[in-house]
């Protein structure tokens, strides 16, 4: 995005500079990008009389069996960000959460985790930067209620919250910075683990798919913006057993 562009729109531009830092992770982990069939690349709908469009790319590589990178435009102007990278259970790389929702204005929603399938890897690269987004953040923020689906998956330096008005950019900052953070923690992650820390993750990480699967709030409002049966089926593909986990 432009400068001018920027200046005019500091909501898509802080959003824009977080898909950004997706990208960056395609290629520091020198993925392969996923065909998606129609309905998963591109949905449409409407809110308040204006247009939406979900844009949704994935990819897979490295530690991760899939990542997932989706933003939503309203009436042509960017107000979400979505990051969702689901590792190997070989691997000792969290899970990547991010979720950034400004579909109102205001950055209402900022949800943002690096959850454990491994505990000593997590203690050692994700905390830190997960304590380093806290203290960028804070001040800035306003705490939101911890859904209840993500009690037990979640870890504890989870970021949920809303941005203070004009406080919006030092949040979206810190997102992209967390995942320029993961990146550099993926692309120095090590394979071969015992069978059974193997499984053990692999358990970690369809219980975490899992809940997300239980999270009603996300799946009426997609529902709302683009149908029932689009939602259902879009959500089924973000969080439903991949391939791996299938044969395994």
């Amino acid at each position: 995005m432009d400068a001018p562009t920027a200046l005019l729109d500091p909501m898509a531009a802080g959003l824009a500079a977080v898909l950004d830092a997706g990208d960056r992770l395609t290629r520091a982990l020198a993925m392969t990008e996923l065909e998606l069939s129609a309905g998963l690349d591109r949905l449409v709908g409407e809110a308040r009389g204006a247009p939406l469009e979900l844009t949704t790319r994935a990819w897979t590589g490295g530690p991760l069996d899939r990542l997932v990178i989706a933003s939503i435009r309203v009436g042509g102007a960017l107000r979400s960000a979505t990051l969702i990278g689901l590792p190997r259970a070989a691997s000792r790389v969290p899970i990547l959460g991010v979720d950034l929702i400004a579909l109102g204005g205001g950055l209402s929603l900022a949800a943002i985790d690096l959850a454990a399938i491994d505990d000593a890897a997590w203690e050692a690269g994700a905390r830190p930067l997960l304590d380093a987004c806290h203290a960028a953040i804070a001040g800035q923020v306003v705490a939101r209620r911890w859904p209840s689906f993500a009690a037990e998956v979640f870890s504890p330096r989870a970021v949920i919250v809303g941005a203070r008005p004009g406080h919006e950019h030092a949040v979206l900052a810190a997102a992209a910075a967390l995942v320029d953070g993961y990146a550099a923690l993926a692309a120095a992650a090590d394979g071969g683990r015992a069978p059974e820390a193997e499984a053990a993750a692999r358990r970690r990480r369809l219980a975490w798919q899992a809940a997300e699967r239980r999270n009603r709030r996300e799946h009426d409002a997609l529902s709302r913006l683009f149908g029932g049966e689009p939602a259902a089926r879009y959500l089924t593909y973000l969080f439903g057993q991949d391939e791996e986990d299938a044969d395994a």
